[in-house]
């Protein structure tokens, strides 16, 4: 694990990593107030900011006292269920417009699951590339 944290910069890392999880959080977001009609977009951007707080406090907070490793796994954790939520509500709510009424709900809900699992997949690499980097540029 000591590939993936040079001392000087792990602190660079947990706010890029951090940026980029709140970007995609956001997301979310937009799409349960596209599909829901419950969240404005300042609110949207206020729950942007508490998770990015919270998630930068925990990202120092996992990695000083339970270590590198485990952070790595938080990571991988909290991009599984964001990107789980949203294939199950685009599951739920796009991808049946989009395709058509003749497939069944059971189809549209795995073909949405694997599509935001290999984008979860892709995310998380992104991240280990990020992790693994010497430098910031």
């Amino acid at each position: 694990m000591d590939l993936f944290f040079t001392e000087p910069l792990y602190n660079t890392k947990i706010l890029i990593i951090s940026i980029i999880l709140t970007f995609i959080f956001a997301l979310l977001l937009l799409a349960r107030k596209i599909y829901k009609q419950k969240l404005t977009f300042s609110k949207i951007s206020i729950y942007s900011s508490f998770f990015i707080l919270i998630f930068v406090l925990l990202s120092l907070l996992i990695v000083n006292l339970f270590g590198k490793f485990t952070y790595v796994l938080f990571v991988a954790g909290v991009i599984t269920v964001i990107y789980s939520e949203i294939s199950f509500l685009l599951g739920k709510y796009f991808f049946p417009n989009f395709v058509s009424e003749n497939v069944s709900k059971e189809i549209i809900y795995m073909f949405s699951f694997i599509v935001f699992i290999n984008a979860g997949y892709f995310t998380f690499m992104l991240i280990l590339d990020i992790l693994k980097a010497e430098s910031v540029y």
